[in-house]
């Protein structure tokens, strides 16, 4: 609706015209006694002609624009619709950001379902926050919150123990995912930087988010210089950040969702034990992050 109401604004002229030509049509069919002179029903065709050659190469003209810019803004629905359209496809996909909320909620799922339906081999590559790092938690918390001092979308304020919670999450999903199919391989790597943007890559694009802003994203294309020059980017970052040999863990094969102590033994075994003091709730807590994210987005 917002799209159609900014191609409107934009157009405005030419729809007004063409309106006004099909009006004074139907009310001549209509009202055998309204009689235009050869010369209004000259004026009114000429005005339609002109107001369709006009649409069209106003149409022409943007499509042009968008072929040949660098970067694209996406606004609102169009992040999600550029994110999926991305997904689609592709056979590789990179993804770096903070604590893989949006990835844990969307990308995952779809990507499982993917492969399954299309018995194709598809390859992850992720890099978030380290869990393990308490001081970069608290950074990234206060990071998010002053960017968004009322909280996330639910109104919750980001604390360091939540930020430690999402990312122990996103490292249970990327296993789980990972054992569910043979034909999904995923790499998973943390990093110990804070970053203001969250990256999305796939055979044909990249989509970068300034993360808790309302400014807009950004699409860049493959071919353009900078797809190019963000792949040697996230190619970098992943090679310096700290990489988890996720392996095929059996014991989180479905149907069964893993419980606490699967979860407990498998981040011991990638090196990321849980802190002494989360109880079981804790760990529940970041199952229900894992498997059953809510998409803040």
């Amino acid at each position: 609706m917002t799209r159609f109401v900014t191609w409107l604004r934009l157009n405005i002229d030419a729809v007004v015209a063409i309106v006004i030509a099909i009006t004074a049509v139907i009310v001549e069919f209509i009202d055998k006694n309204t009689k235009l002179d050869p010369v209004s029903n000259a004026i009114l065709l000429v005005l339609s002609l002109l107001a369709v050659t006009l649409l069209r190469d106003r149409n022409r003209i943007a499509r042009l624009v968008r072929e040949t810019a660098a970067v694209r803004l996406l606004y609102g629905a169009e992040v999600d619709q550029a994110h999926a359209l991305a997904r689609r496809d592709t056979a590789n996909w990179i993804y770096k950001g903070g604590t893989g909320t949006y990835l844990r909620a969307a990308t995952l799922p779809f990507f499982l379902a993917r492969v399954r339906a299309e018995q194709q081999l598809l390859n992850l590559r992720v890099e978030i926050l380290d869990p393990g790092d308490e001081q970069l938690c608290e950074a990234e918390a206060q990071h998010r919150n002053s960017l968004q001092p009322s909280g996330d979308a639910n109104g919750r304020p980001w604390t360091t123990d939540r930020i430690r919670k999402q990312s122990y999450a996103t490292v249970l999903a990327c296993s789980w995912y990972r054992a569910q199919s043979e034909l999904l391989t995923i790499e998973l790597a943390l990093s110990a930087v804070v970053s203001t943007y969250r990256w999305d890559m796939s055979d044909s694009v990249v989509i970068m988010n300034q993360r808790g802003s309302n400014t807009p994203a950004l699409l860049f294309e493959r071919g353009k210089t900078q797809y190019s020059d963000l792949t040697r980017e996230l190619a970098l970052s992943y090679k310096q950040a700290r990489h988890i040999p996720l392996g095929r863990d059996s014991e989180l094969r479905p149907p069964a969702e893993p419980t606490i102590v699967q979860v407990r033994r498998l981040l011991e075994r990638l090196a990321l034990p849980l802190p002494a003091v989360y109880t079981d709730d804790d760990v529940a807590e970041i199952v229900e992050y894992a498997l059953r994210p809510a998409n803040t987005f």
